[in-house]
């Protein structure tokens, strides 16, 4: 009856087992580790809440196909698997649920179930994504996906806008070691009228005599 029971859980998204509890089962989709390239396989959750009162009716059904008897002979057998499973676990006994986990008491008297493993076919598997040539694919930027022919171009203005920007601080930093040079030039020798045109005399010379007198 234990192993139906596991593998009706398995099978179906809720079983309800009348004194013992409820089981969930979500399954979560198979996601992609970029960073590790790695594969995460789809991974069922089983989530356990106490405190249940009835029994699945397509529990009764599964168990009554099962053993080839009718739903009305199912029911007390499945009932009876209840109370003595609460039982064992009120006398500190652990249900194995395999490979589903495992149902024991908690430290107030409560029945816990502890998972075994959520991924339960399945293994991650090595997955690394290619990416051809100049072709656009999807990227994911901080929360907001765009494609890469966007950032291509995004990229490529702003190393054009670096390029730019880098002969204009080249140009200004020319521009202010002239001014440097010149103030100290001029620091040095103070502009004046004097000091443009040519510092050179110039002494005429007198001219060879044409004639001569008697």
């Amino acid at each position: 009856m234990q192993d139906l029971i596991t593998s009706y859980i398995i099978q179906s998204k809720e079983c309800k087992l009348a004194g013992l509890g409820k089981f969930t089962r979500t399954t979560v989709h198979a996601e992609q580790d970029i960073v590790n390239k790695r594969m995460f396989p789809p991974s069922t959750e089983i989530v356990f809440s106490t405190r249940e009162e009835k029994i699945s009716d397509e529990l009764i059904k599964y168990i009554a196909d099962k053993k080839k008897i009718d739903p009305s002979e199912a029911l007390p057998l499945i009932k009876k698997w209840c109370a003595e499973t609460k039982a064992k676990l009120k006398n500190g006994e652990e249900i194995l649920l395999k490979p589903l986990g495992v149902l024991k008491k908690g430290a107030l008297g409560n029945i816990l179930f502890h998972t075994e493993n959520s991924s339960l076919f399945f293994v991650p598997l090595a997955a690394e994504r290619v990416i051809h040539k100049n072709s656009e694919h999807a990227v994911l930027v901080g929360d907001k996906e765009t494609t890469s022919s966007v950032m291509n171009q995004f990229y490529h203005v702003e190393e054009t806008n670096k390029k730019s920007n880098a002969w204009k601080i080249f140009a200004i930093i020319l521009l202010l070691i002239a001014l440097v040079l010149l103030f100290f030039y001029f620091y040095g020798y103070p502009i004046s009228l004097s000091s443009f045109g040519s510092h050179m005399k110039v002494v005429p010379k007198t001219p060879t005599p044409t004639y001569t007198t008697q």
